[in-house]
C-alpha cells in the first residue's frame, strides 16, 4: 500500500462510527450469548489523562473487546469517582467553584478517554457527584444505621491539618495524609462510623473461595489482623475491684509474665497514678506519649515507659507480685490496652525488659534443643528419664534467672509452669486459659470505619439532630435520619468553600440549609453538616452501572441478577486494603439486608503494575519526567500508545516498568509495516507450498498463544507472537486473503483503529471478520522445518524434516546426508529440535 498510515484521520474516522452506532452499548441481555461483566476502577476527574490512566484503559479494553470477539454479551462501563478532597482543594486555590471545575473536568475528560479507543458502553456513566447516583449512597447509609451498622461516638481520629479533615487509618501513609503529605495529627472528635469490625471474620474467611491472587487475599488479611487468643485477669493489690484485663495470644507463656503495661490512654491509668508514689512522672509522660502518632508508637525502636512505682499486680498463674507500667508501645484501641508482658518469648517486651532491667523468665523450653549433662547432651524428655524429674525441675528452675540473648519465639515444651511443665505449649493454651478462668477471644487490626470528612464536596451525611429530643433520648445523641421521601439531601451552593480549622464542615455556615425541622419532634433542628468519605462512594458504584437511570432504587433486582456478580474486576494495587475491602464489606452487608443475591462483589481481582517516567522514577511534574499521553498520541496514533502499553510489560504481574520513547517509536514501526503488507486478491488461500513453508502451522500456533495470552493477561507475549508472524508474512510475494483476515482478527484488540480500516478496505464482511478466529489443533506441530547438520561443530548440510521428528530420526537423516564426511564411523547426535543437529564422529 502506497499511501501514508495517517493515524490522526483513521482514529477520528472509527471513533465518531463507533460513537455514532452505539457500538458498544451493552443490551441486559443478547441472544446467543452469556454476559460478561469487566470492571476497571472508574477515574477521578482530575481534569487531564495521565499515562496511568491510558495504562488502567486501554490494556483492559484489549482483554474487553476479544471477550466480545469470543461471543460474550461484554459489558465494560465507565464513570467517575467526582467527590473528594482533590476537587475541593483545586477549585479553592484556582477560586472555582468544586461543582464546575469537577463536571468541566469530566467533560474533558470524556473526550481524552474516547480517544483512547476503549470499547466503553458510555450509556451507563455513572458520577457520584450527581444527585440521582448520591440519593442512593445516602439510602445505603440509612440502610446501614437502620440494621445498627452505623453510629456516632467521640472517637480518636486522624486530623490533618492542612486539609483540615478527618482521614482513615487506610489513609495515613508513614504518620502522614496520603494526599497533601502533612504531619497527622491525633484529636477525640464526635465522629460517624461505620462497624466494619462486625464483618471482620467474613471478609477474612470468605477470601478462600475467590479468584485472587494470592498476595492480594494476604494483604487483606494482615489488614484485617485477626488475633485469636484470651482475655486473662491480673487482680491488683489493694484495689480488689479493679482487675487489669490483658488480650494474648501467647496465653501458653502466662507463668512468664513478669510485669503488665498498660497503654498511656488506658481508662485505669490516671486512677492508679493517683495512688502511685510518682504521680507526676506518670502524668508528664502521658501528655508526651499523646502527641505521637500510632505508627510513631508502633515503629519506635526506642522503648519508652514509666512504672506506676509502688502499684504491683498478681500474676493468675504463678500467684507472684508483678509490677505494672505505662508504655506507648501498647495501643489502647488494640485488644484491652494492656498486655501482659514475657521478655523471655516476645521481642518487644524483651527489649523493653533489657532496657529496665527487669525480669525474664523463660517457661519454653525450645523443641529440638538439648539439655547438656556431665555425659552429654540429652532431649527435654530423654534428660528427664536419665536424671528423674526432681533433677529437671532443679535445671529449669535456674534457668529461670538465666539473662537469655534473645528471646524463644518458636514452639517448645512449657518448664517454670507448675503443673503444665512438660506439656506442648500449643496444647496447653487452652488449659493454662481455663486454669485462671480467662476467656477464649479474637482481636482485630482492623478498626471500625469513620466516615466523617469536614469538608464540603462530598456526599451530605443524611442525619438531623435535635437538642431538645437529645436531653429527652435516653442515648442523649438526639439524631434521626432524613426522611426517605426527603432524599437525596442535595449539597447546597456555597460562597466559602474554604474550611474553617474548627472541626467543622464549610457546610456548618449555611445556616438557611442547617436548620430543618425535627423528623422526630417537629421542633427546630439541624443537619448534620459533615459529608462521607469518598470510600462511601465508590462502595457500590459496580452496581449502578447494571440500572443507572433507575429513580425508584439502587438498581433492579432482575438486571442485578444479569450482571453480579463481577466477572472481572482491574484496578490499582494501591487499593487492595481501603476501596476492595470496604465495598467487599459494603456487598456483604446489602447481602445480609437482601437486596443482592450473593456475598461478594468480584470473582476475579487482579491488580496492574506501575508505569515509571522515562527516567525509572514515579512520574511526577516536580522531577519533570511526567509523559504526557495527549501529545504522543498525536504523534504515533492511539493504538500505537496501546500496544506499547500492551508490549511493556505483563499485564497480569504488579510491577513498575520504565516509559521508554524507543519502545514506542518501535511499536509505530511494527504498525507501519502491518499498513504495508502485500495482499493477495480476494479469496486467496493458504495452497500447499506455503503450507510447506510452515506458515499455516505458524499461523495456527500465534491464533492460539494470542488467544491464551490475552487471556491470562499477558498482554506483552501476545505482541511479541503478532510480530513474529509479521516477519513470517513479509516473506511472501502476498500474504493470502484468509490469512490477511486472520492476522486482523488478532491484531484488532491491540490496534482497533488500524485493524478497522484495513478489514474495510480488504472488504472482510463485518459479522466473519469480528470474530474471534479457532485454530486447528491438528495443524499446531505440523508441516517441516528446514535444519542445519553440523559435524563437529561445522554445517556440512541442511535437511528438511518433519517439526515433530525425533532425535533418533533428526540422527538419521542426518547421518545420511553427511555421509562423505563420517565415513561410516560412530557418532554422537546433539539434536536442537527445528535448528538443527550436530553429530559428533
Amino acid at each position: 500500500m502506497n499511501e501514508r498510515y495517517d493515524h490522526a484521520n483513521i482514529e477520528k474516522k472509527w471513533q465518531e462510527h463507533w460513537r455514532e452506532t452505539a457500538a458498544f452499548e451493552t443490551p441486559d441481555t443478547k441472544e446467543g450469548a452469556e454476559n460478561f461483566y469487566f470492571l476497571t476502577e472508574f477515574p477521578y476527574p482530575s481534569g487531564n489523562l495521565h499515562v496511568g490512566h491510558w495504562y488502567a484503559f486501554s490494556v483492559p479494553d484489549i482483554f474487553a473487546r476479544y471477550m466480545r470477539m469470543r461471543g460474550y454479551n461484554v459489558l465494560y462501563p465507565i464513570g467517575f469517582d467526582a467527590f473528594g478532597l482533590p476537587a475541593e482543594n483545586a477549585a479553592i486555590q484556582r477560586k472555582l467553584n468544586p461543582r464546575t471545575w469537577t463536571f468541566d473536568n469530566i467533560e474533558y475528560m470524556r473526550g481524552q478517554l474516547r480517544s483512547m479507543g476503549a470499547s466503553f458502553d458510555w450509556s451507563r456513566e455513572v458520577i457520584t457527584a450527581d444527585p440521582a447516583y448520591y440519593k442512593w449512597t445516602q439510602w445505603l447509609f440509612l440502610k446501614l444505621y437502620e440494621k445498627g451498622l452505623v453510629y456516632r461516638k467521640e472517637t480518636a481520629v486522624n486530623w490533618c491539618p492542612k486539609d483540615k479533615t478527618v482521614l482513615a487509618n487506610e489513609q495515613v501513609v508513614n504518620g502522614k495524609c496520603e494526599r497533601c503529605g502533612s504531619e497527622v495529627e491525633q484529636r477525640l472528635m464526635s465522629q460517624w462510623n461505620i462497624k466494619i469490625t462486625a464483618y471482620a471474620d467474613r471478609l477474612i474467611d470468605d477470601l478462600k473461595d475467590l479468584d485472587w491472587p494470592k498476595q492480594i487475599k494476604d494483604a487483606q488479611r494482615n489488614w484485617i489482623g485477626r488475633s485469636e487468643g484470651a482475655e486473662l485477669n491480673f487482680p491488683i493489690i489493694g484495689h480488689p475491684m479493679s482487675d487489669i484485663t490483658v488480650f494474648t495470644t501467647r496465653p501458653d507463656t502466662l507463668f512468664g509474665a513478669t510485669y503488665v503495661v498498660l497503654a498511656p490512654e488506658h481508662p485505669l491509668v490516671k486512677e492508679l497514678a493517683d495512688k502511685a508514689e510518682n504521680k507526676d512522672e506518670v502524668l508528664r509522660y502521658i501528655v508526651v506519649a499523646g502527641k505521637k502518632t500510632e505508627l510513631e508508637r508502633t515503629e519506635n525502636k526506642e522503648k519508652t515507659g514509666v512504672e506506676l512505682k509502688g502499684v504491683k499486680a498478681i500474676n493468675p498463674a504463678a500467684k507472684e507480685e508483678i509490677p505494672v507500667w505505662v508504655a506507648d508501645y501498647v495501643l489502647g484501641n488494640y485488644g484491652t490496652g494492656a498486655i501482659m508482658a514475657v521478655p523471655a518469648h516476645d521481642w518487644r517486651d524483651f527489649e523493653f525488659a533489657k532496657k529496665f532491667n527487669l525480669e525474664i523468665k523463660p517457661v519454653i523450653f525450645p523443641q529440638g534443643k538439648a539439655l547438656s549433662s556431665g555425659e552429654g547432651d540429652f532431649t527435654y524428655f530423654e534428660f528427664k528419664e536419665r536424671y528423674g524429674e526432681q533433677v529437671l525441675n532443679t535445671v529449669v528452675a535456674g534457668m529461670r534467672n538465666v539473662l537469655i540473648a534473645a528471646p524463644i519465639i518458636g514452639p517448645g515444651i512449657l518448664i517454670n509452669s507448675d503443673k503444665f511443665s512438660s506439656k506442648n505449649n500449643e496444647e496447653a493454651k487452652v488449659e493454662i486459659t481455663e486454669f485462671v478462668e480467662g476467656r477464649l477471644t479474637k482481636q482485630y487490626h482492623l478498626r471500625d470505619w469513620v466516615v466523617s470528612r469536614q469538608r464540603f464536596w462530598g456526599v451530605p451525611i443524611p442525619m438531623i439532630h435535635c437538642e431538645k429530643c437529645a436531653l429527652r433520648d435516653a442515648s442523649g445523641q438526639g439524631y434521626y435520619p432524613v426522611p426517605e421521601s426527603d432524599l437525596p439531601v442535595v449539597l447546597p451552593e456555597l460562597e466559602d468553600y474554604v474550611p474553617t480549622g474548627e472541626g467543622k464542615s464549610p457546610l456548618a455556615k449555611k445556616t438557611d440549609w442547617v436548620q430543618v425541622s425535627c423528623p422526630h419532634c417537629g421542633g427546630v433542628a439541624e443537619r448534620e453538616t459533615d459529608t462521607l468519605d469518598t470510600f462511601v462512594d465508590s462502595s457500590w458504584y459496580f452496581l449502578r452501572y447494571a440500572d443507572p437511570k433507575n429513580g425508584q432504587e439502587v438498581a433492579s433486582k432482575e438486571k442485578l441478577k444479569n450482571w453480579m456478580p463481577v466477572d472481572f474486576y482491574s484496578g490499582g494495587s494501591e487499593h487492595t486494603t481501603m476501596h476492595l475491602l470496604y465495598s467487599r464489606f459494603w456487598y456483604k452487608a446489602m447481602f445480609d439486608m437482601g437486596l443482592v443475591g450473593e456475598s461478594e462483589p468480584y470473582l476475579k481481582r487482579m491488580n496492574r503494575g506501575l508505569i515509571m517516567g522515562p527516567d525509572g522514577q514515579k512520574m511526577s511534574k516536580s522531577k519533570g519526567n511526567v509523559v504526557d499521553p495527549d501529545s504522543v498520541v498525536a504523534e504515533v496514533g492511539a493504538d500505537a500508545v496501546r500496544m506499547y502499553l500492551a508490549f511493556i510489560g505483563p499485564y497480569n504481574e504488579v510491577g513498575a516498568y520504565p516509559w521508554n520513547p524507543g519502545g514506542i517509536v518501535g511499536v509505530r514501526r511494527f504498525l507501519d509495516r502491518v499498513w504495508r503488507l502485500k495482499v493477495g486478491p480476494q479469496g486467496s488461500t493458504l495452497d500447499q507450498s506455503i503450507s510447506r513453508s510452515n506458515l499455516d502451522m505458524l499461523l495456527h500456533q500465534t491464533i492460539k498463544k494470542v488467544s491464551e495470552d490475552i487471556a491470562s493477561l499477558k498482554m506483552n507475549t501476545a505482541v511479541s507472537a503478532l510480530m513474529i508472524l509479521l516477519n513470517e508474512f513479509e516473506t511472501l510475494s502476498a500474504v493470502p486473503h484468509d490469512a490477511y483476515r486472520i492476522f486482523l482478527q488478532l491484531l484488532a484488540p491491540f490496534a482497533p483503529h488500524l485493524a478497522h480500516e484495513l478489514a474495510e478496505r480488504a472488504n472482510f464482511e463485518r459479522a466473519a471478520w469480528e470474530q474471534w478466529p479457532s485454530f486447528d489443533p491438528a495443524k499446531l506441530a505440523g508441516g517441516t522445518v528446514t535444519i542445519a547438520v553440523q559435524v563437529n561443530g561445522k554445517v556440512r548440510a541442511s535437511i528438511e524434516l518433519s517439526v515433530n521428528a525425533t532425535k533418533e530420526e533428526a540422527s538419521a537423516a542426518g547421518r545420511k546426508a553427511v555421509e562423505k564426511w563420517i565415513k561410516g564411523g560412530e557418532t554422537r547426535a546433539v539434536y536442537v529440535p527445528g535448528k538443527v543437529i550436530n553429530l559428533v564422529v
